[in-house]
């Protein structure tokens, strides 16, 4: 039999099917609320809940999820790409600024520099849903070569599916669980799904790190071998 969950619909399947509530039409009415809810976690991460035994669950971090874009135009206050989560790395072209890469810096490092310095772009800041530069470039015409994580597409009827739901569904079917044991005031499953869901994202965070610890070695040995 071919895998169900791996797709919109089969998910949508599975959350009555695990919770033993098929026809459930109150429950089948939330399903992409819990989705959402899910992917909130997913991206984010939570804190644990200790008086209901839920841990914490750590941001989801894959390099599925990374992604790039080589002509982005700087500019103070500019906003940032859809489904932005988390710089990585910003590097000016070299059109109107010198090449050079940005220092990724919090917000009150930039609030504690001088507001009149005019000079091409040397820090970059996360700022609500924009970026802030220092030194503010101006009206000079800037493009950087961004590099972020950001959000897959969420699944649904004209998307059926994306990585993680393709790969690793647990992810998904047992963070839908979670949230519908939320909604449905069940405290044993809500806890019993957290730990489900915890297992099934420190998996995949497991595998980005194996995945840079080859890509680590692999650059040692280039550097380790004689002409």
């Amino acid at each position: 039999m071919a895998v169900q969950i791996t797709t919109y619909a089969g998910l949508q399947s599975a959350l009555a099917a695990w919770l033993a509530r098929d026809g459930d039409a109150e429950l089948a009415a939330r399903a992409d609320d819990f989705l959402a809810l899910c992917e909130a976690r997913m991206y984010f991460g939570k804190p644990a809940l200790e008086a209901l035994g839920i841990p914490e669950h750590e941001a989801v971090r894959i390099p599925e999820m990374y992604q790039s874009k080589a002509d982005f135009a700087l500019a103070q206050g500019v906003a940032q790409p859809q489904g932005f989560l988390e710089l990585v790395e910003a590097t000016l072209n070299g059109t109107s600024c010198p090449p050079q890469p940005l220092q990724i810096v919090e917000e009150s490092i930039i609030d504690s520099m001088s507001p009149y310095a005019s000079a091409a772009p040397r820090m970059i800041a996360v700022s609500g849903t924009g970026f802030r530069l220092w030194p503010d470039p101006g009206s000079d015409a800037c493009t950087a070569t961004l590099r972020w994580y950001g959000m897959l597409p969420t699944p649904s009827g004209a998307n059926p599916t994306n990585w993680i739901l393709a790969n690793a569904p647990g992810v998904y079917l047992n963070g839908c669980l979670l949230e519908a044991a939320i909604f449905t005031q069940d405290p044993d499953g809500a806890k019993y799904y957290a730990m489900l869901y915890a297992a099934d994202v420190a998996g995949l965070n497991v595998r980005r790190q194996r995945v840079l610890a080859s890509a680590q070695n692999v650059r040692m040995k280039l550097r380790a071998r004689t002409p």
